[in-house]
């Protein structure tokens, strides 16, 4: 099953494969979050623990804006509230790894110019706890998805995401993945990052998607959840669609299985949207693995709301490979 370089079937179809062979299942929930003045949360990280607090690091904006910060929220009851003594960080797109001295958190931070984009990067923080976080680097100019998951012999697998321009100059397509191992997490550079070599048979040329977060398998593989995406013409509006998917691959020969959906915008309940493109959008954050039980998906959606959905453990299959 794992295959060098598999050819990739197309978003259309694994979305397609994906909702013939839906189950019925309690459908997903949107999470609730206060003390943000009417703002927005979204495409949060997964929850984690920090601090003996059950966390959320939240994507905080206005609807009519992304201008955005991350807040750290906590767990009570049912409700997740901002963390008092926690850093706002300037940052799009929260998520978290988690290595033996502590957390990294990460996000997008982009530079404007009043409300005009002018560049974007992936900063990254590292410290023991959420309270306790300092800038350590960042990524390459007009990267987002950069992630980073620590192995168990230390090693770091780094996985990034060129996208734009450059691509489509050099390979024709919108964004493919990448993949390399740094020996620690001193050695994963601005540099490192942007060179590691790519991955084939994601995407479709006018495709585009990338991970959100790593997961070491009891096999030695690494599982990925992901977002892949497609977009289309739609009266007059350039409309996406993104669905969550996973995958697995072989850090030593960099075989991988095909990628697959596990979620869709339609597995949860209807909401608002940021604006006419994004109703179909789920920005996936990553699976909470429960032993023995099914996993939960956490995602943004519709770029305004935060959903959570109960689904079978993805990566189940690909421990048994």
């Amino acid at each position: 099953m794992l295959q060098q370089n598999p050819k990739a079937q197309g978003v259309r179809n694994s979305f397609a494969a994906f909702d013939a062979g839906r189950r019925p299942r309690d459908p997903g929930e949107i999470l609730v979050f206060t003390g943000t003045d009417g703002l927005d949360v979204y495409n949060p990280s997964i929850p984690f623990e920090s601090a003996g607090r059950t966390v959320i690091a939240g994507r905080v904006e206005s609807r009519d804006s992304e201008k955005s910060r991350t807040v750290f929220f906590e767990l009570q009851g049912d409700v997740w509230s901002p963390i008092p003594g926690t850093p706002e960080l300037p940052l799009q797109d929260p998520f978290v790894s988690f290595f033996r001295d502590g957390l990294v958190v990460g996000g997008v931070n982009v530079e404007w110019n009043g409300n005009e984009l002018v560049e974007y990067h992936t900063d990254f923080y590292k410290g023991s706890d959420v309270f306790h976080l300092e800038r350590f680097l960042s990524g390459p100019t007009f990267m987002k998805d950069i992630r980073l998951l620590e192995r168990p012999d230390g090693r770091v697998a780094v996985f990034s995401r060129p996208q734009g321009q450059p691509m489509l100059d050099r390979y024709g397509c919108i964004a493919k993945i990448g993949f390399a191992v740094a020996g620690s997490l001193a050695e994963v550079t601005t540099r490192f990052i942007d060179e590691a070599p790519l991955l084939e048979g994601h995407f479709l040329p006018d495709e585009w998607g990338s991970c959100n977060q790593l997961y070491n398998l009891k096999n030695g593989l690494i599982g990925v959840i992901g977002h892949e995406s497609w977009g289309e013409p739609v009266d007059g509006v350039f409309t996406i669609h993104y669905y969550s998917m996973a995958f697995a691959i072989d850090p030593e020969t960099r075989g991988m299985t095909p990628s697959k959906v596990i979620a869709s915008r339609d597995c949860f309940p209807a909401g608002p949207q940021k604006d006419k493109r994004s109703q179909d959008v789920v920005f996936t954050s990553g699976i909470v693995r429960r032993e023995g039980q099914p996993s939960v998906l956490y995602c943004g959606l519709s770029d305004c709301q935060v959903g959570r959905l109960v689904i079978e453990d993805p990566f189940l299959a690909y421990e048994s490979l």
